[in-house]
């Protein structure tokens, strides 16, 4: 699933969102930015929502770490604190059930 990242309805990059924390309501990934992006750190207010889509993935933050700079290459990061149990389970139920699988 690919996910956009939106600041004022604009598009500034997206994410597959690969990795997840459900027991804190954490979802991160790697961004690919648009050429409306520029450089964000630390929290921004900024939206979430699958890629085509138009209704919102409730978020309590949501925060960047773009080390392009010191890398040298393109190295943006965003990680996403999701609203509720619920909505997590709506968007992100794989990385529940991943996670989950590691204890049984």
């Amino acid at each position: 699933m690919i996910y956009e990242i939106r600041i004022n309805d604009v598009v500034i990059g997206t994410t597959n969102l690969e990795g997840g924390d459900p027991p804190m309501g954490f979802v991160f990934g790697t961004v690919t930015p648009t050429e409306n992006y520029e450089f964000l750190s630390g929290v921004v207010k900024a939206e979430l929502y699958e890629e085509g889509r138009d209704t919102e993935i409730k978020c309590e933050s949501i925060s960047f770490e773009d080390l392009t700079k010191e890398m040298g290459e393109m190295c943006i990061e965003v990680t996403a604190l999701i609203d509720s149990y619920e909505e997590y389970d709506k968007y992100f139920k794989l990385h529940r059930e991943a996670y989950e699988k590691q204890f049984s």
